[in-house]
């Protein structure tokens, strides 16, 4: 395995890489990389070679869908490519160009994105946010020119809600971080509330951030309206099926470094939020309700539900 790409499983891992859609590319420049280094002589060896790196790519957070529909999609296409009567050079550059284009369009779809998400943010607005989302503090500063106002919670573990209060500080927004517990006493003044996403089910739940479902009962308690900022590709085709989205523990020394032996610590990483709690989901194809995800995301996707 190519060092550049053991570098971005590492980062992976130890979420120096985060956010959904950060997490997906790096995973598709990982295959990139492996494509322009591959000495596999056929096409079927060039095939399982990366659809063992897929596998191992997944395993490092089991909670990104975005990130599995893009290694799918990778997998699906060379599987259709070795097929043909191409030799593994001509296999090779058609998936770099493939994978590459993929890049380009989930660039192009997040500016779409911003535009919907910005145009939902009054002028003046006081916007409340919790951890970190490359999608919503993308919209946030699409917004900048509405002279609005940030409540970032810090979101413990990790604290990862200092990294947006510092972008978006950075980016001259007027931004305020809190505790997390502090959540009921700034919705009674929020316009709204805009997070990211992890994932998002067949029912159009949210699974994101542990804390992510409190803060929406507040807001729903508040009349406060609560959307999150998804592209389509984060839907969880397995959810369709039953199976559960899993929630990642994440260590307990996040949480107590040196705890009592008699204390046990669990830290998991996400939380799941009721559909009837979300107003809508901020996507690429615009604001939608959250029983029009499914449909839109299978059709965008490609996935075939009906025979």
């Amino acid at each position: 395995m190519h060092s550049d790409i053991k570098k971005i499983i590492r980062d992976i891992k130890s979420l120096k890489i985060q956010g959904a859609r950060n997490v997906a590319k790096a995973s598709v420049k990982a295959l990139i990389i492996h494509a322009e280094h591959s000495k596999a002589s056929t096409p079927r060896a060039f095939y399982n070679e990366v659809k063992k790196l897929s596998a191992v790519l997944a395993g490092t957070r089991p909670t990104e869908p975005m990130m599995r529909n893009a290694l799918d999609s990778a997998v699906k296409f060379l599987y259709i490519e070795i097929k043909g009567r191409q030799t593994a050079k001509t296999v090779k550059r058609r998936f770099k160009e493939k994978q590459k284009a993929y890049l380009k369009k989930v660039d192009a779809d997040t500016k779409r994105l911003f535009e919907y998400g910005a145009k939902l943010i009054p002028k003046d607005a006081l916007v409340i946010t919790h951890c970190h989302s490359s999608t919503v503090t993308g919209i946030l500063k699409k917004a900048k020119s509405k002279k609005i106002k940030v409540i970032a919670c810090e979101t413990r573990p990790r604290y990862q809600g200092r990294i947006t209060a510092k972008e978006l500080a950075n980016a001259g927004i007027d931004t305020t971080i809190v505790v997390d517990g502090a959540m009921n006493l700034y919705m009674k003044k929020a316009d709204l509330v805009m997070v990211g996403a992890d994932s998002i089910t067949s029912r159009g739940d949210l699974i994101n951030k542990v804390g992510t479902s409190t803060l929406a009962h507040i807001a729903k308690m508040h009349d406060t309206s609560f959307y999150s900022a998804a592209e389509l590709s984060k839907y969880s085709a397995m959810t369709f099926y039953g199976e559960r989205e899993k929630i990642e523990q994440r260590s307990p020394k996040e949480v107590w470094e040196k705890p009592p032996k008699k204390v046990k610590i669990s830290n998991p990483a996400f939380d799941v939020t009721s559909a009837k709690y979300i107003n809508a989901y901020i996507t690429e194809m615009g604001v939608i309700p959250p029983p029009a995800f499914f449909t839109l995301a299978t059709k965008r996707l490609g996935i075939k539900i009906y025979r």
